[in-house]
């Protein structure tokens, strides 16, 4: 069918008739139950939900899993989310570059998981709409929960880990450059409060995931590097900006990464990213001894930098 009839429906809610979130899934459900086809009944949907002004979760979800099936599975190449298909759906969710609401934040989320190759563009993309709401303290990504700004809580981080782990695909791609450089902003911005110690424990192993891999070395699929650590439940402390002495015993999964050694090109990125701020977390000192001791690189000054860090 066209896409007229969620016009129908948002025009209805503006003239004030009683339609509650429940009617109008069962009748776009009707409408739609053969998936959407074409990108005009979809840029529809997702402007009658931009006119909601009290989506439901049962609405986020019908909308969050039609949107998705839509990009991957209903336009061609089938099955897929290529670069093309992430541009739409980033364009038409967020056409200022922020995501209005929190149906359109769980639709991106819900696409990566769908997808088996989904492009990293479209999981930094994801990263980067929560970096904007943790620091604001609230918006489309953390939804009516209340939430301090500058602060990542444990919900955020099951978000995080829910985007990275997703982002990887079927075959557990390392994680890119573009998921890392967001990585930095989310823990550069929040690394003065009192974070969920599990997103320390977490920014760790994705940060060495791709400093390996883009060093050429074997590491494990990411949902199994980037597992969480059992010791994490017993902790009770929260690390943000601590002395190095107070560092909380970060590691990899057991032969998670074949070799530590970094190239010239690696070194130079991860000095930069941890001392944009000047004051290294312990999470970043313990990501530059995890690689200074077996990197060489040649240029004495990020020795030095790498060495004094260790």
């Amino acid at each position: 069918m066209g896409g007229s009839q969620p016009d129908k429906v948002a025009l209805a809610l503006a003239q004030g008739r009683n339609i509650d979130t429940a009617d109008v899934i069962a009748l776009l459900g009707e409408v739609y139950s053969a998936g959407i086809g074409a990108r005009a009944e979809a840029e529809a949907l997702i402007a009658f939900d931009r006119s909601l002004a009290d989506a439901t979760a049962k609405w986020q979800q019908f909308f969050a899993e039609t949107i998705a099936d839509h990009v991957v599975h209903r336009r061609e190449p089938r099955g897929t989310l290529d670069q093309e298909k992430a541009e739409w759906l980033t364009a038409a969710l967020a056409p200022a570059g922020r995501i209005a609401t929190a149906a359109g934040f769980e639709a991106v989320v819900r696409a990566i998981e769908t997808a088996k190759e989904p492009p990293a563009s479209l999981s930094a993309f994801a990263l980067k709409q929560l970096n904007d709401t943790v620091i604001a303290g609230e918006g489309p990504a953390i939804g009516r929960r209340a939430h301090f700004s500058r602060v990542i809580d444990a919900e955020d981080v099951v978000l995080i880990a829910r985007i990275l782990h997703a982002a990887g695909g079927e075959a557990g791609h390392p994680v890119s450059r573009a998921e890392a450089e967001v990585l930095f902003d989310l823990h550069d911005a929040t690394a003065a409060s009192t974070n969920d110690p599990a997103f320390d424990d977490l920014f760790f192993k994705a940060i060495a995931d791709h400093l390996a891999a883009a060093a050429g070395h074997a590491v494990a699929p990411r949902r199994e590097l980037l597992a969480p650590d059992p010791r994490l439940a017993e902790r009770h402390s929260v690390f943000g900006r601590s002395r190095v002495s107070e560092e909380p015993g970060f590691r990899l999964p057991a032969g998670s990464i074949s070799s530590t050694t970094l190239g010239p090109e690696e070194v130079a990125w991860l000095a930069s990213r941890v001392m944009r701020d000047g004051q290294p977390t312990a999470a970043e000192y313990a990501l530059l001894r995890l690689f200074a001791q077996d990197t060489r690189d040649p240029d004495p000054s990020l020795r030095r930098f790498l060495d004094h860090a260790a």
